[in-house]
């Protein structure tokens, strides 16, 4: 975001900013990110059917739905030249502002939105949007005007970011964008949930699950390669949209990159969109310590690199589409807010100094971030949780392992994005170089989270 410091502050901010910015970061094997801390581990939850009284969640004692209604939205965010033109950053690599601004679009970045109903007031929003993450500021705005625009409560909606490293920096980490285009973004972010839940049709949801390559960066040998995929078709059998979920850094292009871009997301986006002549979000998944693994091949620039791994993603989904399985007509949702503590002092001093887009608090003298999380369950099928930032493999697989549905995710990078996870007995091992601990809320961030998770969804009477 455009803003002015005195120079002491700037460059004091910039040299601390180092370790947070992607600054040895290869492109399509290495990366980035942003936050976390300790928790007091206090959860609320609201709930849905699934508490076996046939009741949709309204309090009526009508029977439950005989379908879901869904609908989709997908609008451009792709800023204009004169937006672009007043120090407009993309996020993801170098110092604060040491990348340089943006010089133009190689392609357009959008926010889409999947609303899910069921009944007529129950039900989800999940939107996705083309950013490398989004602090608090904007997350918080967001949730409150998505709220408004459709009547829901907060509770039922998760904004997310698909993190890609050549998209607008919406944290305020690499040198911000512009504030028209910040208010511009954030009313048309909830006006797409608006716009799909108000768009919504009875459907059918239908389900697969597969996996896509992928490698872990920080020397483990497994990672979480699940991806998965859920479509919805009207009651004439028509495609109405897909939501796909799967973990790797969109960092094929390059810190040298300052053509705006989506990435490997883009790509395979794209190809999904146009076979299926429908609408699909691509989510983040457990992605902290993950990387693309790019096929083999003989490419003219990392735009082909992009392509052919987005191409690989795509092609596995739609593998995946061939043996869907139907979703059960039933949901449950629990929710819960707590508290981080943030002992990193270089996110302390940035959020002093008014770069970052986050706001800390401060408890009897113990630096904390409030945030929160969703967790959804659509018949007996899919379990979906979200995760606010960037968890590591071995913090963010446990999880999983709570989950008894055959079709388990965990979305990144959704309701908040707060940087790295690490679970506390891998804390500041020498894997990676300790490159996520020093962009991480804290030692304890990982392990708070994690149970916090695992609790809310052992809520689920289902």
């Amino acid at each position: 975001m455009t803003r002015s410091a005195p120079f002491t502050i700037l460059f004091a901010t910039t040299v601390l900013l180092g370790s947070l910015a992607c600054a040895s970061d290869p492109p399509a094997d290495e990366e980035s990110g942003t936050e976390t801390g300790e928790g007091d581990g206090d959860t609320s939850t609201g709930e849905g059917d699934g508490d076996g009284d046939g009741d949709p969640g309204d309090g009526d004692g009508d029977p439950p739905p005989s379908s879901y209604e869904v609908g989709f939205d997908v609008t451009d965010l792709t800023p204009t030249a004169d937006e672009l033109a007043q120090d407009f950053y993309l996020g993801g690599y170098g110092f604060y502002t040491e990348r340089g601004a943006a010089e133009g679009v190689h392609d357009q970045v959008y926010v889409r939105s999947m609303a899910i109903g069921y009944g007529p007031a129950e039900g989800g929003i999940f939107t996705v949007v083309d950013t490398i993450g989004m602090g608090n500021h904007w997350t918080r705005a967001i949730r409150a005007a998505g709220a408004e625009a459709t009547g829901l409560s907060e509770e039922q909606i998760i904004v997310a970011s698909t993190h890609s490293h050549a998209a607008p920096d919406f944290q305020g980490l690499w040198g911000g964008v512009p504030e028209d285009y910040r208010a511009r973004v954030i009313d048309t972010i909830a006006a797409s949930m608006a716009s799909a839940w108000d768009s919504r049709v009875e459907a059918e949801l239908e389900v697969a699950s597969t996996t896509a390559d992928n490698r872990n960066r920080r020397g483990w040998d497994f990672t979480d390669d699940g991806l998965f995929v859920v479509q919805a078709r009207n009651l004439e059998g028509a495609v109405l949209g897909a939501m796909v979920a799967f973990a790797a850094h969109p960092v094929v292009l390059g810190s040298d990159n300052l053509l705006m871009s989506r990435d490997f997301c883009g790509y395979a986006i794209d190809k999904l969109e146009a076979e299926l002549d429908a609408p699909v979000l691509f989510f983040n998944g457990i992605q902290g310590d993950v990387s693309p693994r790019v096929p083999e091949g003989m490419y003219a620039d990392d735009f082909e690199r992009a392509q052919a791994y987005g191409d690989h993603v795509a092609d596995r989904t739609l593998l995946a589409l061939d043996t869907v399985e139907p979703v059960g007509v039933d949901m449950f949702r629990g929710y819960a807010d707590f508290e981080l503590d943030v002992t990193n002092e270089t996110f302390l001093f940035a959020a002093d100094s008014g770069i970052l887009d986050y706001d800390f608090e401060i408890h009897d003298g113990v630096s904390t971030v409030s945030t929160q999380t969703a967790y959804f369950r659509f018949g007996a099928e899919i379990q979906l949780v979200a995760f606010p930032g960037e968890s590591l493999t071995r913090n963010g697989l446990p999880i999983k392992d709570m989950m008894t549905a055959p079709h388990q995710v965990v979305l990144g990078l959704s309701g908040d994005a707060l940087g790295y996870f690490v679970p506390a007995d891998e804390w500041n091992t020498g894997l990676h170089d300790n490159y996520e601990e020093s962009v991480s809320l804290g030692m304890d961030a990982g392990d708070v989270t994690r149970d916090v998770l695992i609790d809310l969804i052992g809520q689920d009477p289902g």
